[in-house]
């Protein structure tokens, strides 16, 4: 299973979006190995375009598992951010609570987002990094 970041799905839902993304991530989803968090709806909703609805996005993502954030799970992200600013990395809130996800469930972040390679290089976050594909 994947963590698939917000870079990814930007990719996938838009009409010019990089076709070898769209066809990678397309089979993941079909074989249920694909899934996202409310917080990844959220980022996607915020950059809706005028024409488009929200109900057309959740409709498309409906079928996509969704990994809920988990008790406890603030004080990981928190001790993530604090130990990662120790190191000289400093991630954005997002991403951190993302990792925490991630973590947690031990899944793999798929992403386009080279924050996520720095993050994991000092915690057990494994990742699949997707920013080649990228044209």
């Amino acid at each position: 299973m994947y963590l698939v970041d917000t870079s990814v799905w930007v990719e996938f839902l838009r009409k010019s979006g990089t076709p070898e993304i769209q066809e990678r991530l397309r089979p993941i989803i079909r074989e249920d190995q694909a899934a996202l968090t409310d917080w990844i709806i959220l980022e996607l909703m915020t950059g809706l375009r005028s024409a488009e609805k929200p109900s057309s996005l959740l409709k498309r993502l409906e079928p996509v598992s969704r990994l809920p954030f988990p008790d406890g799970g603030w004080k990981s992200a928190w001790d993530l951010a604090a130990s990662l600013r120790r190191r000289g990395v400093t991630p954005s809130a997002a991403d951190c609570f993302l990792a925490t996800i991630a973590i947690h469930h031990s899944v793999e972040l798929l992403h386009c987002d080279v924050d996520f390679e720095h993050i994991a290089e000092h915690c057990a976050l494994k990742t699949v990094n997707w920013i080649k594909l990228l044209r």
